[in-house]
């Protein structure tokens, strides 16, 4: 079943609301500017589009001979969420152009051996599917599911402490839960001694099977996301703030408690999908508190005046894999926002952080030719291919919270 667009633009313009009795506070923090981004939708779609036209030129010369690790898998998201934000179709024969040549790479999406690696690669066909409707787009990202599926752990294997895609066997429980669901990190091509099963990989393969039980209508996408989501939540999620942490070691329950911006937009974002697959309202509900928490509570990725700082410090010609976090996280936002269309108080929150960063970064991190740097409060260093990579998303985020339809 194929949705291009979740939301009708006739809905997203009625005055109708869900009430909120009690819940998150969607408050905006005071510390927070109130920016207005008063541009039509011509001016919206064009700066996003123009940059996307930079990083082909510039970064992305030969869509078949691009590098194929994971910033490109991601960054080539944006290329086709745009397109499906603004009801456009500029970028459907470069994204399929690239991902063709991904898979014609290595089959599996795969080449370094990360099951995130490929769901990168995976989610990016969803979002071209879920944009232009070409049901290659679809098959391709139910390879990457088919190839990561046998490195999610299923309560049998918990229950035996083994599983088939490691030699070593496993923690069946941590803190007296179930590791159940949680999905390897290293897929099966690596050399299988790495034990991790974190929240990227698993939050990654819970967002890509809720879009394809919401796609297809299959009971085994359903199951594996709510799996996946009920590992993240029970062995991976801190209280205060309520968001996801990072590594769960599977030889002896270690753990990491980094936070990172992408781990939890990857989980909210397939939270809130799988909200609407099964009807219920506890992914939801946990989505929201999350969300609030990581805009207003969380001092990790952002300063007093709710400007994201994530990955923009050190020398700004140097990339590295932190630079793309907060894209990822500001993509997740962007989709919970079009899902949760009648949440006018969640809408206010989300636009207000997003135009707070959007704003400067179009006024203050550019060179007012369609080159962005990485410090989206600027002031402007570039054109680097780190800092245009990263600033797809928050132009596309800007379409979605400032198109006056």
């Amino acid at each position: 079943m194929y949705v291009p667009k979740l939301v009708t633009r006739a809905c997203q313009t009625t005055n109708t609301t869900v009430p909120v009795v009690s819940g998150p506070d969607y408050s905006i923090p005071s510390s927070w500017a109130q920016v207005s981004v008063n541009k039509s939708f011509d001016e919206l779609n064009g700066i996003a589009q123009k940059a996307i036209e930079n990083m082909k030129s510039q970064f992305w010369p030969d869509p078949n001979n691009v590098d194929f690790g994971w910033g490109t898998g991601t960054t080539l998201s944006a290329l086709a969420y745009k397109d499906m934000v603004a009801s456009t179709h500029d970028n459907h024969d470069f994204v399929k152009s690239v991902l063709a040549a991904a898979k014609a790479h290595n089959e599996h999406f795969d080449p370094y051996c990360y099951n995130d690696d490929a769901q990168w690669w995976g989610t990016a066909a969803m979002y071209a599917y879920r944009a232009y409707g070409d049901q290659e787009f679809l098959g391709w990202a139910t390879d990457v599911w088919n190839w990561v599926a046998p490195s999610q752990i299923t309560q049998d294997q918990a229950n035996a402490g083994s599983t088939p895609v490691r030699p070593a066997p496993i923690q069946g429980q941590c803190n007296g839960k179930s590791t159940a669901g949680g999905v390897f990190w290293r897929s099966e091509c690596s050399e299988r001694t790495d034990m991790g099963a974190n929240v990227i990989t698993t939050g990654l393969f819970e967002t890509l099977s809720a879009y394809l039980a919401e796609a297809t209508g299959d009971q085994k996408y359903t199951d594996a996301a709510k799996a996946a989501y009920g590992y993240i939540t029970t062995q991976l999620m801190q209280d205060n703030p309520n968001i996801p942490t990072d590594t769960l070691v599977l030889s002896d329950c270690g753990t990491n408690n980094w936070i990172f911006t992408y781990n939890t937009g990857k989980f909210v974002e397939g939270a809130i999908v799988l909200t609407q697959v099964t009807k219920d309202e506890t992914y939801r509900e946990q989505a929201l508190k999350t969300i609030v928490d990581a805009v207003k509570n969380t001092k990790n990725w952002q300063d007093d005046s709710g400007h994201i700082t994530e990955g923009q410090d050190g020398d700004p010609s140097q990339g590295n894999d932190g630079r793309q976090f907060k894209a990822i996280y500001v993509r997740a936002l962007t989709e919970v926002s079009r899902r949760e269309w009648q949440n006018a108080d969640l809408h206010n929150l989300l636009r207000t952080y997003i135009n707070i960063n959007y704003d400067t970064a179009i006024n203050s991190d550019t060179d007012g030719q369609g080159n962005y740097g990485v410090v989206w409060k600027g002031p402007y260093a570039g054109p680097y291919g780190s800092g245009q990579m990263n600033i797809l998303d928050l132009l596309v985020a800007g379409i979605e919270f400032n198109w006056q339809r």
